[in-house]
């Protein structure tokens, strides 16, 4: 991981922002219909990158699928300007990068360089009992939010679109917007599909910066993921089935359980189930501050030396991530159950995720009598 360095020139970044939030166009996500004369990718080219990760020789696998990601985001987002993507061992020439080295992952302005060099499982704790093919989702989702910084200088920022009073978080949560966009239509495209959207976007929340309060503090964790989310609806829309899940809100899937004689006798209905939750009770100590999600004083185009090493500061943050439950609907009372939470069964209303009403009203037929 890393912070951003103490060379950074505080006067050269507001004069950037300020410029910046002056050039900005009007955000564009594709979910909203294509700009004239833009075709996107098809179905095709985006399940041809999943199989090339499924598939592919293990042999360079990881470089020749950051290439073709990298040219399907240029594709997708139609970049006026496709940035150079370097890798570890390259050589950069601008922000101040000599060689890229873990744990880089940035965008320079300047030079139009978009940089990949993270160690993965150095670097995300829950990353080392992944395999090398599910890592590289997670370099997807990391290269799509590089891509966002650069699309952001092209298109604006979208929902946060700023003024004089731009900030790093701004940038930060456009680039998170613009992944979960992309990762979205990804989805709709049926190249990946719920768990890995789901177990890639856990390893991105311990990824980011969440406790700083400082000048580039990237986003809590909150922030971050209402972001990601609010870019996924705007690809994805209520009630969709993605394979055997359906989308129940921005932020729930659902896959419906077999329904036995039991269950019908009962008149309930159970469902395995996809929630983003932050669990604030179990706070867990970290080192691991720096944000590595978009190196800051890289993508406001400061020419000084901006990469550092992780600060050695410990904190506590909130662990959020999506879980992997059972809910159990009481068609007849209108209530339910989640599987493994603190909570005894409630009623639907009180669902703070909104995903229990949505159930109700779709899969039990008294629904209409319950609500009157």
């Amino acid at each position: 991981m890393f912070r951003f360095s103490r060379h950074c020139l505080r006067p050269l970044l507001i004069a950037w922002l300020s410029s910046q939030a002056a050039a900005v166009g009007q955000p564009w996500a594709p979910g909203q219909g294509p700009p004239p004369g833009l075709t996107l990718p098809s179905r095709a080219e985006a399940q041809q990158l999943e199989e090339l990760r499924q598939t592919g020789e293990p042999k360079q696998l990881r470089e020749r699928y950051l290439r073709e990601a990298h040219n399907l985001l240029h594709r997708f987002w139609a970049s006026q300007e496709q940035p150079k993507l370097l890798l570890a061992g390259d050589r950069a020439e601008g922000c101040g990068v000599k060689k890229v080295a873990h744990p880089m992952a940035y965008y320079c302005p300047p030079s139009r360089e978009l940089a990949m060099a993270l160690n993965l499982r150095s670097s995300v704790r829950s990353a080392k009992g992944k395999t090398d093919r599910e890592l590289l989702l997670l370099d997807l989702a990391v290269l799509a939010h590089e891509w966002g910084h650069h699309v952001n200088r092209e298109l604006g920022r979208g929902p946060f679109q700023g003024g004089l009073g731009l900030t790093v978080k701004q940038e930060e949560l456009a680039a998170d917007w613009r992944t979960g966009v992309f990762l979205g239509w990804m989805l709709n495209q049926g190249a990946i599909n719920v768990d890995d959207f789901t177990q890639t976007a856990n390893l991105m929340f311990e990824m980011g910066d969440y406790e700083r309060m400082a000048a580039q503090h990237h986003g809590y964790p909150k922030d971050r993921f209402q972001a990601l989310t609010r870019g996924l609806s705007s690809q994805l829309r209520a009630g969709q089935k993605l394979g055997e899940w359906r989308v129940d809100t921005s932020e729930t899937f659902s896959r419906p359980l077999r329904v036995s004689a039991e269950d019908r006798q009962l008149g309930r209905r159970r469902y395995e189930v996809r929630r983003f939750e932050i669990d604030r009770d179990q706070q867990i100590a970290t080192n691991l501050i720096g944000g590595l999600l978009g190196a800051a004083s890289c993508v406001w185009g400061n020419q000084q030396q901006c990469i550092g090493m992780a600060a050695q500061q410990g904190k506590g943050r909130a662990d959020g991530r999506y879980t992997a439950r059972r809910l159990t609907l009481d068609c007849r009372t209108g209530r339910f159950d989640v599987s493994d939470d603190a909570f005894d069964p409630q009623p639907v209303a009180r669902d703070g995720k909104g995903q229990a009403p949505v159930l109700l009203e779709r899969d039990c037929a008294t629904a209409q009598a319950l609500r009157g």
